[in-house]
């Protein structure tokens, strides 16, 4: 995204140092939650391998970020828009980011400065927001946010033990909305990396591999690499054989 977004970013060690509010300036989730259901260590336990009674063991309690994030407002839209990530000068030293280039622009409408949370919410404009943010939203938000940590407690969205407020100016606004990079679905291959047909035949000649392949086993570098390696090997050998 660096030539889009001009920036590297700031990369959040702590997400109890910041809120995320969606573009009408609203809060939507536990910030410290998970974001999406994976098939992580300890998913199911205890584990027995081969036991048909595993999934008596799972513990469903799915992560829904991505939902939350990615609601809309019924105006005949998709989505919520651009997702924000709010914090202030305290947050700025705890988590020791530099809110100056290369990590941010100023210019490029994915961060923002002000010296008030009202004056904040008025100066994020960007092209893929297409409703302006109301400056009584956020700040009602942040207001009710500080509450929730002098109280020890949110009653929104149960983020554990808020723990410090977004008081100190200047404010900041850091593009922080969720970009879908996995999918459940593509193209079906066989071990040889063969794109199959829905009978499950060989479509002679094409090959997938990594994402562009359907499952969901694995993601990423390693899954293109093993797989892209296989595809090329056995497509090269067909294309000799030609």
């Amino acid at each position: 995204m660096f030539d889009k977004a001009r920036a590297i970013g700031l990369n959040v060690r702590d997400w109890q140092n910041a809120i995320l509010v969606n573009m009408l300036g609203k809060r939507f989730y536990d910030e410290t939650a998970d974001q999406y259901t994976g098939n992580n260590y300890k998913g199911i336990d205890p584990y027995t391998p081969h036991s048909w009674r595993n999934a008596q063991a799972v513990k469903f309690n799915p992560p829904n970020f991505l939902n939350a994030a990615l609601a809309g407002f019924n105006d005949g839209h998709n989505g919520g828009g651009p997702i924000w990530a709010i914090f202030d000068a305290d947050a700025v030293a705890r988590e020791k980011w530099e809110p100056k280039p290369p990590y941010v622009d100023f210019d490029g409408g994915f961060f923002f400065v002000g010296d008030t949370i009202g004056e904040l919410a008025k100066k994020i404009v960007m092209k893929y927001q297409r409703l302006p943010m109301p400056p009584q939203n956020l700040e009602a938000t942040v207001a009710r946010y500080n509450g929730f940590v002098d109280a020890g407690k949110d009653d929104d969205f149960g983020k554990p033990k808020p723990l410090h407020k977004i008081a100190r100016p200047p404010f900041y606004a850091g593009w922080a909305t969720p970009v879908v990079h996995d999918t459940r679905a593509g193209l079906r291959i066989n071990a040889r990396g063969q794109v199959v047909d829905l009978n499950g035949e060989v479509i002679a000649g094409l090959y997938s591999c990594g994402e562009s392949a359907g499952g969901f086993s694995m993601h990423g570098l390693a899954r293109a690499t093993c797989q892209g390696f296989i595809a090329g090997r056995n497509a090269a050998a067909e294309n000799s054989r030609a």
